[in-house]
C-alpha cells in the first residue's frame, strides 16, 4: 500500500478505488488480474477492502465490492477471487452475503497455525454467457 501508483495504477488491468465522504477518504479497495489463473479462467483478485471505523455499517464496503464486481464483469473476467483472515468475520459475512463462495482455507505459515488463525479463500463466479 506504500506505493499505490506502482502497485495498481501502473499495472495493466489493475485498479484502485476510494470512497469519499465530506472530502475525506473513508474506504478503499484494489484489484489486480490473477497472474496464473486456472485453465480457461480469467480471474481478478480483490485486495485491501477497508472502511474507516467511523463509517462502517453504512454500506460503503458493499458499494466498493460491487464496484469491483462490475469492473470485472465489464472487463470479461470469469471470477473475482480473494482471501482474508478468519479474524475478519465481518468481511467474510459481507462476501458470503454478496454471493462469494468459500473455496478453501489454509494457514500461511507455522506461526498462523500455532495461533490457530487460518486464511479463507473466496470466489465470485460470473454466469457463463
Amino acid at each position: 500500500m506504500a506505493d499505490i501508483t506502482k502497485s495498481y495504477l501502473n499495472v495493466h488491468g489493475a485498479c484502485f478505488w476510494v470512497a469519499e465522504s465530506g472530502g475525506q477518504v473513508v474506504g478503499i479497495v484494489a484489484a489486480q488480474p490473477v497472474k496464473d489463473p486456472p485453465l480457461g479462467r480469467k480471474q481478478l483478485q480483490l485486495f485491501h477492502l477497508s472502511v474507516s471505523s467511523q463509517h462502517r455499517g453504512q454500506g460503503i464496503a458493499k458499494a466498493l465490492t460491487r464496484t469491483v464486481l462490475q469492473f470485472a464483469r465489464d472487463q470479461g473476467y470469469s471470477d473475482v477471487v480473494l482471501e482474508t483472515s478468519a479474524l475478519q468475520q465481518g468481511a467474510v459475512t459481507l462476501y458470503l452475503g454478496m454471493g462469494f463462495k468459500k473455496t478453501g482455507q489454509y494457514f500461511k505459515s507455522m506461526f498462523w497455525r500455532l495461533v490457530d488463525i487460518c486464511f479463507i479463500q473466496l470466489n465470485y463466479s460470473f454466469p457463463s454467457a
